[in-house]
């Protein structure tokens, strides 16, 4: 029986899995769940889950952040993303942040049973609804940088020429907190200069 952890703020969704799988006959339990990345990881410390199952958009911790931690805290589980989201940035970031698959909501039953197994042998799985949205090749530049939501937001706050200070009151974290973003986007584009990583991004479609 393969045990299948899942992470999503719908209770009904969770249900639903919950339903799908309730026969044995498909070899698969969804043993444990959680509503927000915070809830999940006390959970999963104790989970013997091989497969998680993780939203991207949920309260606190951002999906696309989340696997990364549960890809560094947990090397022997598999992460399938499964998602409603279509945002190019947040499929990016998360497919970077070493996500085994990426996986539309609305996948049928066979094609998130035919991931699961495929992701337990190794492989890497981008879902039949993906390719129209994102290219495989496109996933796998090594020229991209990969940029957590909250350097995102910094990112694209700055480039409206608002100073560090005022992108701190607006997202509500401390100066020091902005700088850090800021440092760390300096070393991914291996640029020293705000405006310089701006004009990168938006050519790179990462902000608008």
């Amino acid at each position: 029986m393969i045990n299948v952890f899942v992470i999503d703020d719908h209770p009904m969704f969770i249900d639903g899995l919950k339903s799908v799988f309730s026969s044995s006959k498909d070899g698969i339990k969804i043993s444990g769940s959680a509503n927000s990345a915070d809830e999940a990881l006390p959970l999963l410390k104790r989970s013997r889950a091989k497969i998680v199952l993780l939203d991207l958009k949920m309260p606190g911790t951002p999906g696309d952040e989340f696997c990364l931690v549960l890809k560094k805290k947990f090397p022997d589980k598999k992460v399938i993303v499964l998602t409603g989201e279509t945002d190019r940035t947040l499929l990016y970031n998360t497919w970077n942040n070493k996500a085994d698959a990426l996986l539309i909501k609305h996948c049928g039953k066979l094609e998130l049973i035919n991931t699961i197994n495929s992701v337990l042998k190794g492989s890497r799985i981008l879902g039949t609804s993906f390719p129209e949205l994102i290219n495989q090749r496109e996933l796998n530049k090594s020229d991209i940088p990969n940029l957590t939501n909250s350097e995102i937001k910094v990112i694209s706050l700055l480039s409206t020429d608002k100073s560090r200070e005022e992108v701190s009151q607006i997202l509500g974290s401390s100066r020091h907190a902005v700088d850090f973003h800021v440092k760390n986007v300096f070393k991914k584009f291996k640029m020293n200069r705000i405006m310089s990583v701006v004009a990168e991004a938006k050519r790179l479609q990462l902000i608008t």
